[in-house]
């Protein structure tokens, strides 16, 4: 099923130059390529694997809407492997990798959300999350701070969340300014969100922790 899934959408996924407007290197150029090499998109992890069918998942269209389905039991999935592998495929540049491995990711902590798995991938998560937002390209924001909203309300997540604030705090902060970051109502917007996520489901003086990095974080909790 997996396997006549990707054939079908081949031409949806397809980077030759000719479907996706972009012209080859060469043309328009006065001088060859002497580098020795040609240049590669690097591929995240998650479209490596998709492409190589080695997810338990498939591609199924509803209603006109493609959406990613599990097709392994997710309370057996080991969540330290699988769950840092979807969230590297938010960078991907070409649509609709992100959007199926955002779909993917937001699967696995819905599923895991009642017990340990999510805190025991906490470390491999947050590293991809630190990278993802590093790009502060908008799409790519936005996605990564729902993630962060659903990973907050994880059993045990939120307090451990407290570790990682200066590993993806600062960025928060750098993304709502226009001139660093993206700048926009919805940005910002969404930031408030998860900085209030992460606030209610953290330690007693969460506030305080997300105000060192974020000055203009105003408490949702009364304080």
């Amino acid at each position: 099923m997996a396997a006549r899934s990707r054939a079908g959408e081949s031409q949806v996924l397809s980077l030759d130059a000719s479907e996706t407007g972009v012209p080859p290197s060469s043309a328009g150029s006065s001088r060859p390529n002497t580098s020795g090499r040609s240049k590669k998109t690097k591929l995240s992890e998650f479209r490596q694997y998709l492409e190589q069918e080695e997810l338990p998942l498939v591609i199924e269209t509803r209603h006109g809407v493609r959406r990613v389905t599990w097709t392994a039991d997710l309370e057996q999935l080991d969540f330290a492997h699988f769950l840092p592998i979807c969230l590297s495929g938010l960078q991907e540049k070409l649509e609709p990798y992100p959007a199926f491995a955002f779909d993917a990711a937001m699967g696995l902590l819905e599923s895991g959300r009642r017990d340990s798995r999510v805190l025991k991938a906490l470390p491999q998560v947050v590293v991809q999350l630190k990278s993802a937002l590093a790009t502060r390209e908008k799409a790519v924001v936005h996605r990564v701070l729902l993630v962060l909203q659903q990973l907050a309300v994880c059993d045990g997540v939120g307090l451990a969340l407290a570790d990682y604030y200066r590993s993806l705090l600062p960025l928060c902060n750098i993304l709502q300014d226009k001139h660093l970051g993206t700048g926009d109502s919805a940005t910002k917007e969404l930031v408030a969100e998860a900085l209030e996520t992460m606030e209610a489901y953290g330690k007693n003086d969460a506030h305080l922790m997300i105000q060192q990095y974020v000055p203009a974080f105003q408490s949702c909790c009364g304080a």
